[in-house]
């Protein structure tokens, strides 16, 4: 069961470092054709029969035997924080707080800006360019919101409780679980304390609906509207 949980947000850290290496000639296709490989590879641990772990072994077969995601339409909770997460992320990041205290900080545990890449400067052909931005919209609205949620408040929430993670039901609020995930969450982006304010919003979201396809939606929500301010605006130096 963890291999659900972990593997795509491994594919998507291993796969974004590497395809941060390509030259803007090749970097439209090699992130496209990496958000195809996470995506399927979602798709094939999502709908596989799930096999019964630690769990069930424990006597709580009915627990094991339930979808990993149940999607469904009662999603207001999740609209409204991941709009609200999201303005939250901009305002802040605006900011630039992370700036207050990078002169104090060794170079190795500085905040290092995102690289933006802007299509509308970099890819010629408009075909190409909108089928960039159509695998992009894909990217950072489907397939990174299921591989962060499996992984921050599927599995590592839940392990950080409990090692036979799979006992413990999603939502089971510990201060220091809580704390953890934040901590990883705000050093895994350049944007310290905007992250770190979303991510508290999230498991909040998680610890209030116990529902795993809430926070997945919400922060699906936050990344489209994300994208959609950055490609209004032109602040590609959030995306």
């Amino acid at each position: 069961m963890a291999l659900t949980f972990v593997l795509t947000f491994v594919l998507y850290l291993l796969g974004t470092s590497f395809v941060a290496r390509f030259d803007t000639q090749w970097y439209p296709l090699a992130y496209s054709l990496l958000v195809l490989l996470i995506g399927a590879t979602q798709a094939w641990l999502l709908l596989r029969p799930q096999r019964p772990g630690a769990a069930s072994q424990a006597g709580v077969e009915a627990a094991a035997a339930k979808p990993i995601v149940s999607p469904h339409w009662r999603i207001l909770p999740a609209l409204v924080v991941g709009i609200l997460g999201i303005v939250l992320w901009i305002f802040i990041s605006h900011l630039h707080p992370e700036q207050w205290v990078a002169d104090w900080l060794p170079g190795f545990l500085k905040p290092q800006p995102r690289v933006g890449y802007n299509p509308f400067e970099e890819i010629e052909s408009p075909a190409w360019r909108w089928a960039f931005i159509a695998f992009r919209l894909l990217g950072i609205a489907i397939v990174v919101p299921i591989a962060e949620e499996l992984f921050w408040r599927g599995f590592l929430m839940r392990w950080l409780i409990d090692p036979e993670w799979e006992r413990v039901p999603l939502g089971e609020y510990t201060l220091s679980s809580c704390l953890t995930v934040t901590l990883m969450f705000t050093l895994a982006h350049p944007e310290w304390l905007a992250a770190a304010v979303y991510c508290l919003l999230i498991n909040g979201l998680m610890y209030w609906k116990r529902d795993l396809w809430q926070c997945i939606v919400a922060h699906g929500v936050s990344n489209l509207a994300l994208a959609i301010y950055v490609m209004l605006t032109g602040a590609w130096w959030l995306w």
